[in-house]
């Protein structure tokens, strides 16, 4: 068969030219806009093959699409949209250096790399850099606009040239993405769900932490008992993303760095220096707004020149408390504000110091105990940093132990903190580590006391009121007492300081009084109300009881140390002062003939203690002003003189008349003339009603102030008792 010529094929000769006609001839069954449907595609005439090797038929190109450009006709853009990115990078470099599946659920590492242990990052992707990019440039411009717009106010109002035209634009920039990343906002996440890469394996602290079964198996972030972060997530918390309240000019920032410094120059030595970090106001605002709302509030209860600004400091310190109270992590500043305000805000300490307790469980603050302990056995291989950062953490740790069990005392409750914690009961090595200070002292024997007492709390039965002590409880007694000798003095040494003067030994005196007080009060436990006899075997018991509380007042009448510092000191101190008070009152009315007491000499040391109340210098808003008020009543309940009504006294008013001594005569109704042995004829305090001061306490208010922590009996406007 002979071939065929090109001509006879109709189709150009390679060796010739081909002309626009044939081109077009080829092209002509191909619409420039169309592109050829799939049945054409398949047809037959596609299949053939030229009958000359190497010449293929001549293919129709579909044109190319039409460019978008960024060209714009009066402000919009020709075309529509730019160009969108298509896809983020969703897997992992090693697994993507590997083209394998990486199966990731929220944040790095996969599901591979935490398996193996790899390094698992994710790289950015074009798009994501360039939405960082979009996000930052439409709020630089949002801040320029605001500015801008507050300029042209400014100018407008001083009648100046007006502004330029801006020459940014308003409008956001216009990224597109496609539309199956639309909507993918992590805002739009269930924050039930726990995204978070360490999830404890099943089996690692299933025995210990049960909690973490039921986390396996439901994935709620809430429900997790441990939570190891990094150092960029260690100081997170909502509360310290908030603006101070400083910044909003609630406070005026000359008065804040007066309260700041008060403070830390006044307070801070008497609570055993638990902000040792802080110079002044700014270091507080740099770290902690809570903290530096704490701080303000308890300065400005006791500042005399700007008390007016207690309510403001209190409201923002309460706001920014109940704020991350529902936060997972806290940070440790937030922690120190709780306790500061658990020692000197007497309405809110209970609560503050509970909270404070169960948060501090976050942080494992005993672990900072084993690893001073380990520095006192081998001191070279002791980390100075750590170190520092452990005794700091155990600090807290020793405040939070003694603040709950001076309210458990206070209030009669059950301690939530253990005395069998190793912290506790090793607190020698404590001391013995190269950073303890004069402080830590005073803290160890702070935490050797509250252990002392609620021991005797929980030999003698503090719930078990109406029951007699019997007098098998003697021998108990007698224990006691030796341990509480031993305990003073060993504590009662200690170095002067250069804010608090003497006062670190006067207060372990005083601590020792109270205790001792507490201890023998129990003799009177469960006696009844009308007629008791104390039981004879508990007659001495019951008098040391007496020198105890009677110890404690003439304390802060003759010692110049202690007069200073009832002014700074925490409120559990005016608790304990309270108590003595009230002690006295109930002796002096039930027992005064069984136990020989000179009720008018009692008469005399209250009314003296509620003269220096009176006159000592604290905030209209601190608990002394009560105080002073109720002792008044209390000596004028003895005999003493009517006390003045309506009489308005600026804080801190030197009282008209001098303080009376409780060794000095006082003038009284009795002639001398008529009198045997100093007195015979006494008021009659037979009148008195003894059940009028029996505040539903019938141990002696053993456990609870006369005054209500509470706040329910500390209005102004209510009288305290009623003696009529």
């Amino acid at each position: 068969m002979s071939k065929r010529s090109w001509s006879e094929a109709e189709l150009p000769s390679p060796r010739s030219a081909q002309g626009p006609t044939t081109l077009q001839r080829i092209v002509s069954s191909t619409s420039p806009n169309s592109f050829p449907s799939p049945a054409q595609s398949h047809s037959p005439t596609k299949k053939r093959r030229s009958s000359v090797e190497g010449e293929p038929p001549a293919i129709a190109k579909a044109p190319s699409k039409p460019q978008r450009t960024n060209s714009t006709t009066n402000g919009t853009a020709a075309d529509g949209k730019l160009p969108g990115i298509s896809r983020k990078v969703k897997a992992c470099a090693a697994c993507r250096k590997q083209k394998i599946k990486c199966i990731m659920i929220g944040d790095p590492p996969c599901q591979r790399c935490k398996e193996r242990g790899l390094s698992c990052r994710l790289n950015k992707s074009l798009q994501t850099l360039m939405s960082e990019d979009s996000k930052w440039k439409a709020a630089v411009t949002k801040d320029v606009t605001s500015l801008y717009a507050t300029v042209e106010e400014i100018v407008r109002t001083l009648q100046l040239p007006s502004l330029p035209q801006m020459l940014v634009s308003t409008q956001d920039p216009a990224i597109f993405f496609d539309q199956e990343e639309q909507g993918n906002n992590e805002d739009d996440e269930d924050q039930s769900l726990d995204n978070s890469p360490k999830v404890t394996p099943v089996a690692d602290n299933l025995s210990h932490v049960p909690i973490e079964s039921l986390y396996q198996i439901t994935g709620m972030r809430s429900l997790r008992a441990t939570e190891q972060t990094n150092e960029e997530q260690a100081r997170i918390c909502k509360q310290l993303r908030d603006t101070d309240f400083i910044a909003r000019g609630l406070v005026k920032q000359e008065d804040a760095e007066h309260l700041a410094n008060y403070y830390l120059s006044k307070l801070d030595p008497y609570i055993w220096h638990i902000c040792p970090d802080y110079t002044d106001l700014e270091s507080f605002r740099r770290r902690s707004p809570t903290l530096t709302a704490c701080v303000l509030t308890v300065a400005a209860l006791h500042d005399t020149k700007l008390g007016n600004l207690y309510s403001v400091c209190s409201k923002e310190y309460r706001r920014l408390v109940a704020n991350a109270m529902f936060e997972r992590k806290i940070d440790m500043e937030y922690l120190r504000a709780l306790v500061l305000g658990s020692y000197w805000l007497s309405d809110i300490s209970w609560t503050l110091s509970g909270y404070a307790i169960r948060r501090a469980s976050e942080f494992h603050l005993r672990r900072f105990y084993h690893e001073i302990a380990e520095s006192v056995r081998s001191p070279d291989k002791a980390n100075p940093t750590k170190l520092q950062e452990a005794m700091d953490g155990i600090r807290v740790l020793y405040l939070l132990y003694i603040c709950d069990h001076h309210l458990s005392i206070l209030y009669g409750r059950s301690s939530i903190m253990r005395d069998n914690e190793s912290y506790i009961t090793g607190w020698e090595a404590y001391l013995a580590c190269s950073l303890s200070t004069d402080a830590d002292r005073r803290i160890a024997g702070q935490i050797c006391l509250m252990y002392l007492m609620n021991q005797v709390r929980e030999t003698l039965g503090p719930e078990d009121t109406s029951s007699v002590l019997p007098a098998s409880a003697l021998t108990k007694i007698a224990g006691f007492e030796r341990d509480l000798d031993d305990w003073i003095a060993r504590f009662s040494r200690h170095n002067p300081s250069q804010y608090i003067g003497n006062w670190p030994n006067k207060g372990a005196v005083m601590h020792y009084h109270w205790a001792k007080l507490y201890l023998q009060s129990y003799v009177l436990r469960g006696l009844p109300e009308s007629g008791a006899v104390i039981p004879e075997h508990f007659l001495e018991n019951a008098s040391a009881a007496v020198a105890a509380a009677t110890a404690i007042i003439n304390l802060l009448l003759d010692d110049k140390d202690a007069q200073i510092a009832i002014a700074y000191v925490p409120h559990h101190i005016h608790g304990m002062i309270a108590f003595a008070c009230m002690f006295l009152l109930k002796i002096a009315t039930k027992h005064s003939e069984q136990l020989f007491l000179d009720t008018v000499r009692f008469q005399r040391l209250i009314n003296a203690l509620a003269q220096h109340f009176k006159s000592t210098d604290v905030g209209k808003d601190h608990l002394i002003h009560r105080m002073a008020d109720g002792l008044e009543k209390m000596a004028e309940s003895l005999g003493g003189p009517a006390r003045a009504k309506n009489r308005n006294r600026v804080n801190g008013e030197r009282p008209t008349q001098p303080l009376t001594s409780p060794n000095q005569r006082v003038n009284t109704t009795v002639t001398p003339s008529s009198l045997t042995n100093g007195q015979t004829s006494a008021p009659d305090y037979g009148a008195l009603d003894a059940n009028a001061f029996d505040f539903g306490d019938p141990a002696l208010g053993l456990g609870m102030p006369f005054f209500d922590f509470e706040g329910t009996t500390l209005d102004a406007g209510q009288a305290m008792w009623n003696f009529t």
